[in-house]
């Protein structure tokens, strides 16, 4: 049976194929590759992205405290692959390893983003994985105070510059949000740090930015703040709560709220329902996943060495002090559910890139 994933490829074939490169390389290696030393018959970790945020917070952690759930003496063995979105990563996961569950993956919300995308490097379908742990952060948009002031105010189609990584990077749910509102949004790409992105806010490069991990370290903390001090406030959060997020100084309503405040109309329409599983992924820090085929005893030996290692002391302690939230369980599986969108969200997602990602790359 076709997989769901295939039958959107085919589905969106004609709309996709003039916005995305043609002939773009894949990440997928072209032979097998060995499997480190000390992993083969036991446990281990696929860690998606080298150089992601994501590895460098959890690399240090995560194997020992797994490593304790599960009852073995070592730290589970580590396999990076090269990167920063993950994709590569979760090619290998889909592509190389066995279902017998004994190789999890650690993957970053960008490699979501960048299937839900339909980004042709991406073979992979997280919709089939299993999650263990999803761990979560409140991305914020960040902007011009007049902004602020009344985004409904503004004539429908005024140019709204944005920062972005790449087009289809994890700034995308912003890109798309500036589209709710009626504002056309012109992503500036290049980018990919809250530190270039506020240098570019403050230097007029840009009229917003989105801090992907507010809360992620004192220095991102008081980026926001001194931001908001500086006539730059945060706009809202990439979430539906209903309740604003506590940011410093700031009280700082949620998407959904500011819609229902300045664009209500726009919460009843297929590109808002695209816009939720995009700003769902974008909220991922953290996916630990195994396949969907695992034996069910493998994977509550899992299930039950992550429940034990989310309360390792330095686990715990970084989740507390970084402002994620950690889900296991029913709560992991929804959350995973919700960034995994369905057929109709992610074909109104991937027929607005194709209306315009032409323009964006025309500059």
């Amino acid at each position: 049976m076709i997989g769901r994933r295939a039958l959107l490829a085919l589905l969106a074939g004609g709309a996709m194929a003039a916005p995305m490169r043609r002939g773009a390389a894949s990440e997928l290696p072209r032979e097998r590759l060995p499997m480190p030393a000390g992993m083969a018959g036991g446990p281990g970790l696929l860690m998606a992205g080298n150089q992601s945020a994501m590895a460098d917070r959890w690399k240090p952690v995560l194997p020992g405290a797994l490593a304790q759930g599960l009852g073995l003496p070592a730290p589970l063995p580590v396999r990076d692959t090269v990167g920063q979105d993950g994709v590569t990563g979760a090619n290998l996961f889909d592509s190389q390893f066995a279902s017998d569950g004994m190789m999890a993956l650690a993957a970053p919300g960008s490699a979501l983003i960048a299937s839900l995308c339909g980004d042709p490097r991406a073979h992979f379908d997280y919709s089939r994985w299993v999650p263990l742990l999803l761990s979560t952060t409140m991305p914020v948009v960040i902007g011009r105070a007049q902004l602020h002031r009344g985004l409904g105010s503004f004539i429908r189609d005024r140019p709204v510059r944005i920062a972005v990584s790449t087009l289809t990077g994890i700034e995308l749910p912003t890109v798309l949000a500036m589209s709710l509102f009626g504002l056309r949004p012109i992503p500036v790409t290049g980018l990919a740090t809250p530190q270039a992105a506020a240098a570019a806010l403050r230097d007029n490069q840009v009229d917003t930015i989105q801090i992907t991990d507010p809360l992620g370290t004192p220095e991102t903390s008081a980026l926001v703040s001194s931001l908001a001090q500086a006539g730059f406030p945060a706009l809202f959060t990439l979430g539906t709560q209903a309740n604003p997020l506590t940011l410093s100084d700031q009280q700082v309503m949620s998407m959904q709220s500011r819609l229902q405040q300045d664009a209500h109309s726009a919460l009843h329409g297929l590109l808002y329902a695209a816009w939720k599983p995009l700003a769902a992924a974008a909220g991922v820090d953290l996916a630990l996943v195994l396949p969907m085929l695992t034996q069910p005893a493998t994977l509550a030996r899992w299930r039950a060495a992550t429940t034990q290692a989310i309360r390792d002391s330095a686990v715990h302690t970084m989740a507390q002090d970084t402002g994620r939230i950690l889900l296991t369980g029913t709560d992991a599986t929804e959350a995973l559910r919700l960034a995994a969108g369905d057929t109709s969200t992610i074909m109104t997602l991937r027929r607005w890139l194709a209306a315009n990602l032409p323009t964006w790359r025309l500059g």
